[in-house]
């Protein structure tokens, strides 16, 4: 009876945590600049001519190509880029908080985390979707294609059109990448490659994102990754300094800790 009343709170608990993460995404829109759309396109071309420099601007030349020969692909892209996301990713979250307790807080500390840095990002650096910037030739997939419901006019007030850099979309996925790489037996662990690698491809040929969003998305995952074993190494510290008698002994295993 305890355990089931505890368990109900903590679903609660995490249930109120993901509501309050997506207000606070909300909430910080336009908290830096007040015209986020605008800023949003002008940084958009600085993506594009930084990409353009590097000689990697391939996004409209995959899409252009794709369109014109395998019209079927990219339609398909367009479901995947909806169902590899939030779908995917809470039914992940969902299973994990049953199955797995243990693994279900780190990973959902790292999506945390992770979406702490990529707020700040989005505030300071809005970045729109390469489809909208006017100097790139390429088309929002999903509103020709279908299905036009998602990232219609009217779910525009549900997210940020600004926030492109970096991408949430792949950063998530490459998290759950590795959760599903050390996770399942056999040939299943390549699922956490191809998952990835699959949204990549789905958010760049869909005009979405930018290589670049996805490589900062990567980079991003990594660095959450870093700080909660960081964080789990300092706690782990901390327990053993306080579970150290004090003694003698006790307080010099403390200070060699």
């Amino acid at each position: 009876m305890i355990s089931t009343i505890w368990d109900h709170r903590a679903a609660f608990g995490e249930f109120s945590l993901y509501v309050g993460a997506y207000v606070v995404y909300l909430v910080t829109r336009g908290l830096v600049h007040s015209d986020t759309r605008s800023v949003g396109l002008v940084n958009g071309e600085k993506v594009v001519s930084l990409q353009r420099d590097l000689g990697f601007l391939w996004e409209p030349g995959w899409q252009s190509w794709a369109l014109e020969n395998v019209e079927a692909v990219v339609a398909a892209m367009n479901w995947v880029y909806i169902i590899t996301y939030w779908p995917v990713i809470l039914t992940v979250a969902f299973i994990l908080f049953i199955k797995n307790r243990r693994d279900y807080n780190f990973y959902r500390t790292v999506v945390f985390i992770n979406l702490v840095g990529a707020l700040l990002t989005f505030m300071i650096f809005p970045v729109a979707s390469p489809f909208a910037i006017p100097n790139v030739e390429l088309s929002d997939s999903i509103q020709e294609l279908g299905p036009k419901f998602y990232g219609s006019e009217s779910m525009a007030s549900y997210y940020n059109i600004s926030a492109a850099m970096p991408s949430l979309h792949f950063s998530w996925t490459v998290i759950l990448g590795v959760l599903f790489w050390r996770s399942f037996p056999g040939c299943g662990r390549y699922l956490g490659l191809l998952y990835p690698v699959l949204t990549f491809f789905a958010i760049t040929l869909t005009g979405n994102h930018f290589i670049l969003d996805a490589m900062a998305g990567g980079v991003l995952a990594g660095l959450s990754f870093g700080a909660v074993l960081l964080l789990q190494a300092a706690q782990s510290r901390f327990l053993v300094l306080r579970q150290a008698p004090l003694t003698p002994l006790g307080v010099l295993e403390r200070w060699q800790v």
